[in-house]
């Protein structure tokens, strides 16, 4: 296809114009933009041009140009190095994030709200999901009579916890033998390879001599359970439903988002970088007008996670794939103790 250097100058000012002002871009209009020395009947034969090519839109007849979705794809992948964050709009950013509760069970849906509510758009984050995550430590502590809490830690240092209300009231000495056993049986073993019969074995035997004992069992195969399922946190559905762009189509929207496997396939980047899937490409009917712009962002050498936004086609990318760059940085920074650079 024959894109001159005119024609991206052409693309890039009409998506522009169109993301900041919403109303479909005259050549007149597009002249004083563009401040080149080209007159509105040229920029006229050449928009009649992109239209015939697929980059552009007539609403009306003596209307202006709107860009396609082949028009953003061409913006985003043409953008280069352009999107960028000041160093005050770094520190804003950071100064919220530093007041996450940094407990694993909450951190992520913590950051997901935090994201939706500084940048006003639906955020999706997808915890990693490493096959080969283990328990390093068990530890219980006794809160009251029936009451006690079991405490484990994962090799990346998650630390999951969850509170067990006893049949039977155990001892000190009880619990000492407990925290040995739970070490011993589960530290150091993934998920996938528990032999679920003899941990049912095991947890029947128990029951036999204390009933607590196996209820404090199946509360360990629990934590390793949820540390090992992939839970999508998704917040800021509300944004949605404040942008005219989705007035037709918000209830199509919602439903794909409830379903968190097409989500998660939807979502999932093929590459480091930021990627985008606008609508029209999924083989989904009546989302057509949102993007879903996603990034990975890592928790080791080859686990990693997806962090993903939803929003309507006509945002500032710019503005909002620095962010994302810059935010999954401090995930992934976060959660592993060390700069990664992007």
């Amino acid at each position: 296809m024959d894109i001159s250097k005119r024609h991206e100058a052409i693309i890039k000012a009409i998506v522009s114009m169109y993301i900041n002002g919403r109303e479909p871009v005259a050549s007149s209009a597009l002249q004083d933009y563009l401040n080149m020395a080209l007159s509105s009947a040229t920029l006229r034969n050449e928009m009649a041009y992109l239209t015939k090519q697929g980059f552009l839109n007539q609403p009306h007849v003596s209307a202006g140009r709107v860009p396609t979705n082949k028009a953003y794809r061409y913006y985003i992948e043409n953008m280069g190095d352009e999107a960028v964050l000041t160093q005050s709009e770094k520190d804003y950013i950071k100064g919220h994030f530093d007041l996450l509760d940094h407990d694993s069970q909450r951190f992520l849906q913590g950051a997901a709200e935090l994201f939706s509510d500084l940048f006003k758009v639906t955020t999706i984050i997808a915890p990693p999901l490493d096959k080969d995550l283990k328990f390093v430590n068990f530890n219980i502590l006794k809160t009251g009579k029936y009451d006690v809490v079991l405490i484990g830690v994962t090799g990346r240092g998650q630390v999951h916890t969850r509170v067990i209300r006893l049949a039977h009231e155990i001892t000190n000495e009880d619990i000492n033998q407990l925290i040995c056993l739970v070490n011993t049986k589960l530290c150091f073993v993934s998920w996938q390879d528990i032999d679920k019969r003899y941990f049912d074995y095991l947890i029947k035997e128990l029951a036999g001599e204390n009933k607590a004992y196996s209820q404090i069992i199946k509360g360990a195969l629990s934590l390793m359970k949820i540390a090992n399922t992939q839970n999508i946190h998704v917040r800021g559905e509300q944004y949605l439903l404040k942008t005219s762009d989705f007035d037709a189509n918000i209830a199509d929207i919602l439903k794909v988002l409830s379903d968190k496997e097409t989500v998660k396939n939807i979502i999932t980047p093929k590459l480091d970088g930021v990627s985008v899937v606008f609508g029209d490409e999924l083989p989904i009917k009546n989302v057509d007008n949102v993007c879903f712009i996603s990034k990975k962002y890592y928790v080791g050498s080859a686990v990693s996670g997806t962090f993903c936004v939803v929003c309507p086609q006509t945002v500032d990318y710019k503005k909002l794939f620095a962010s994302i760059q810059y935010f999954t940085q401090l995930l992934s920074q976060t959660i592993t103790g060390t700069e990664r650079n992007i």
